[in-house]
C-alpha cells in the first residue's frame, strides 16, 4: 500500500504540472488573440508568453485553432446554479446579465476568429461552433421566458430568437461597450428592454 502511494505521487505531481502548463498556454493565447488577433498570434508568441518551448505548445494543443477553442472554453463562465426567477421581467434581466457576462469574456475571442475569415478553415470551424451555441442559447432564452409569459400576438419563437441572437452578439457588444463607451450595465439594461419589447410588446 505504501509503495503504491509513493509511486502515485510523482504521477499526480506530473499531471498537475502538465495541467498548469496547459493553463499558462491558454492564458498566453487568450492575451495574444485579444490583443493582436488570430492572424497576428503565433505558436512561438504563445510559447514565449507562457514561458514554454514551442515544441511543448505543439505537443499540448497541436494547432493554433485548438488553442483558440481552449481559450473560448476557459473564458466561458460556469452556469449559474440559481433557479430562474418566476417573474418574467426579472427572469429576462437575469438571463441577459448572464449572456452579457459571457460576451464580455468570450466575445473578443469570437471576433478574433471571425477576423481570420473563411480562408482559415480551422478558425472558421471554431467560430461556427461558437455561433451555433449562441443560436441555441437565444432559442433557449426565448423558450424559458415564453413559459412564464406568452409572446405578443404575431411574434413567433423564431423571430424572437433572431432578435435575441442579434442583440446579444459580440459585434454589437463590442461596438457599444468598447467603441462607444457604454458601461456593461448600460448595455445589459438596454438589451433587456429591447428584448422585452420584442417578446411582449
Amino acid at each position: 500500500m505504501v509503495d503504491h502511494l509513493r509511486s502515485s505521487r510523482p504521477i499526480d505531481a506530473k499531471r498537475q504540472q502538465a495541467h498548469e502548463n496547459r493553463q499558462a498556454m491558454v492564458r498566453s493565447a487568450t492575451d495574444l488573440f485579444t490583443r493582436v488577433g488570430y492572424a497576428g498570434t503565433t505558436m512561438e508568441g504563445i510559447a514565449a508568453g507562457a514561458g514554454m518551448s514551442v515544441q511543448s505548445v505543439y505537443f499540448a494543443f497541436h494547432t493554433k485553432a485548438n488553442l483558440l477553442q481552449a481559450a473560448i472554453d476557459a473564458a466561458t463562465p460556469e452556469p449559474d446554479p440559481r433557479p430562474m426567477e418566476k417573474d418574467p421581467d426579472q427572469a429576462l434581466a437575469e438571463l441577459v446579465d448572464d449572456a452579457c457576462r459571457l460576451l464580455g469574456t468570450t466575445g473578443p475571442l469570437a471576433l478574433a476568429a471571425a477576423a481570420a475569415g473563411p480562408r482559415d478553415a480551422a478558425a472558421d470551424e471554431v467560430l461556427r461552433r461558437y455561433e451555433s451555441a449562441r443560436s441555441k442559447a437565444a432559442s433557449d432564452l426565448v423558450a424559458r421566458l415564453r413559459s412564464r409569459r406568452p409572446l405578443a400576438i404575431g411574434v413567433t419563437s423564431r423571430r424572437a430568437s433572431d432578435v435575441v441572437y442579434g442583440l446579444l452578439s459580440p459585434q454589437l457588444h463590442t461596438l457599444l461597450v468598447h467603441e462607444r463607451g457604454w458601461s456593461p450595465k448600460r448595455y445589459a439594461g438596454w438589451a433587456t428592454d429591447a428584448i422585452g419589447r420584442a417578446l411582449w410588446g
